[in-house]
Order: C-alpha cells, then structure tokens, then sequence
C-alpha cells in the first residue's frame, strides 16, 4: 500500500479518474488503484505550530542578541575588568564562530537532511559573525569610513559558509548584506556623489540584480550553489523589479529636490520601460513554467499600474471606484493563488 500526503492523494484520485475516463483502465482496476493508496495523518497543522515556535525562537534570540550586544554596556564593563580592546572582542567572537561553524558543519554531516532545527542553528554563527566584523571595524576605524568594505568581508564570510555547508540561511545573509555592502562601496568611490558611473541609486540596484541573476546561471551547475541558487534567483528578480519600479518613479535623478523640479511627461519612458518589462518578466515565467517568476511579474505589474494611478489620475477619479477596483483584484489575485495551490 501506498503512502501519501492529502496534495499527493488529491493529485492521484484526478488521475485515476481521467485514466477511467479515457478508459485506459476500467472501473475494477480504478476502485484497485484507489484502494491501494493510504492517506497519511494530516501533520500540516503541526508543521505550521513548529514553525510558529521556530519564529518565536528567532524573535528572542535576535532580541537577546540586541540587548546583549548592539547595547555594549556589558561588553563595556568587561572592557574595563579586563581591559579588552575592539581587536580582542573581535578575535573573540571570531574564536566563537569558528567553534560554532565547525560544530554546525559536524551536525550537517552526521544529518545531511534538511532540518528546519538545524537550519535555525545557522542563526549563532551569522550574529557572531556579524559581531565580529563591527568589533574589527571600530578597531580599525573603519579604514576612514570606508563601511562598505567591512560589509563585504562580512558577505564574503557568510557567502564562504553558506557553500560549505550549504545552508539556505546562510546565504539569505550573504545577499542581504550583499545589497548594503554594494551601495556603501558606491557611494564610498564617490564621495557620497548622488551618481555612480552615471547611475543614481535605483539604477545601481538594477545594475546589482541583472548581475546577480547573470551569475546565477554561470554558477548553477555547481553541485554545492544549486541547493541555494533559487534563493538568489528569487532575490535578484525581486530586486531588479523592485530597483525598476523605483526608477519608473524617480528616474535617474540624484536627488529629492531635482526629483520635485521634473515634469511627469519627462518620466513616461521609464514608465513604459518598466511596464514592459513587467510584461516581458509574466511571459518569461509562463514560458519557463516558474510560478515564483511569473507571480511576481503579475505582482509587480499590478503595482505598476496602482502607482500610475497616484501619480496621474488620483485628483482626477473617483475614491471610491479606485478602491473598489483595488478590492476586486486583490480578490482576484488570492483566487488564483488559491488555485494555484490546490494543483
């Protein structure tokens, strides 16, 4: 007998049925097929109370981490008892990640599959690390204010980790610091100039996501990045759409002010560039058959058109239709994810 989860059962009851009516099987053998199948207990509702604990676990061990150490009274104390300077809390901690990876990496070993628990247990290694770039940095002075690079050394330390093991957590810290440690080198270069090589911040971003997504592709037949490379898929689409959704408002101006001064009109080709690629982004996942690609397309064309509307039409239409509007199709998108779902 065959065990299966209630999606599984669904999907094979739809199965059996189409079989018995195309009759490539009779009535006999489709009650046979039928019967053979065992339905597992429902655990979702388990499933979901764990991850429930597992969030609440994050939520205070990020809140103890910020009491603990972004508030350095105690760290303070211990300087002055022991007379610790930056570069030996910095050592320390890094002492304290090595120790932690490596018992991390020995658990990884002895259970190579997946564990939302052992996943979690990623979350000590990424605070200490971070602990352990701020405490270098202040020791150094942050070689003049030059945070972008303490930023990088931190994404290089989580990138490294996060392939070794490999741990999805991990390298969800690798592009988050990814993001800030390459807008801080930009600016840095420049001076805090509102243009880098010609691109005011949006469009550095796009810039970032079209290379993340680039790399991506090269580095995807690498056995250790293909368990994490749909996490930077869905982050560089993410990104890029978000990036281009801001420049479809602000342009390439550098700043507020310049922004305030610009007619609308001037704008409207970044507005159909980027409600063109929203629409290129849909037809890419449908035709890759990538859910994730092509709701955020959907997603982020939706937002499109919302933002259009403020900008263009909200003194001119009536509230309430507008949100009338804006009812139904959220209405419409839950629909069919809901579908979506249930196949």
């Amino acid at each position: 007998m065959l065990e299966v989860d209630q999606r599984e059962n669904r999907l094979l009851q739809k199965a059996i049925a189409q079989w018995q009516e195309t009759q490539l099987i009779n009535r006999e053998q489709a009650e046979q097929l039928q019967q053979s199948l065992h339905v597992r207990a429902n655990n979702i509702e388990w499933q979901t109370i764990t991850l429930y604990i597992f969030i609440a676990a994050i939520s205070c061990a990020l809140m103890a981490f910020g009491s603990l150490v972004l508030d350095e009274k105690w760290i303070e104390v211990l300087r002055k008892k022991l007379s610790l300077t930056d570069g030996i809390i910095s050592v320390l901690f890094a002492l304290l990640t090595i120790f932690l990876a490596y018992n991390g990496f020995r658990r990884k070993q002895a259970a190579p599959s997946f564990s939302l628990n052992r996943e979690l247990y990623w979350l000590l290694p990424i605070l200490s690390t971070g602990v352990t770039v701020v405490y270098l940095g202040k020791s150094l002075q942050y070689l003049g204010g030059n945070y972008g690079l303490f930023w990088l050394l931190a994404t290089f330390c989580y990138g490294v980790l996060a392939l070794a093991v490999p741990s999805r957590l991990l390298w969800t810290a690798t592009l988050l610091c990814l993001a800030p440690a390459y807008v801080k080198l930009t600016y840095y270069i420049t001076g805090d100039a509102s243009w880098f090589l010609g691109m005011n911040l949006p469009c550095r971003l796009f810039l970032l996501a079209v290379v993340m997504l680039a790399l991506h592709r090269l580095a995807l037949p690498n056995r250790r990045y293909h368990s994490v490379g749909h996490i930077t898929w869905a982050g560089g689409w993410l990104l890029l759409l978000l990036s281009a959704w801001l420049i479809s408002i602000f342009g390439n101006s550098g700043t507020w002010s310049e922004w305030q001064q610009l007619r609308q009109v001037r704008l409207i080709w970044w507005v159909a560039g980027y409600t063109v690629l929203c629409g290129g982004v849909v037809l890419l996942g449908i035709k890759r058959r990538d859910a994730m690609v092509r709701d955020m397309g959907v997603i982020f064309l939706l937002l499109d058109m919302y933002t259009r509307y403020f900008e263009y039409l909200w003194d001119r239409t009536h509230k309430g239709l507008f949100f009338t509007i804006l009812a139904l199709s959220f209405w419409w998108i839950g629909r069919r994810i809901e579908k979506w779902k249930k196949v």
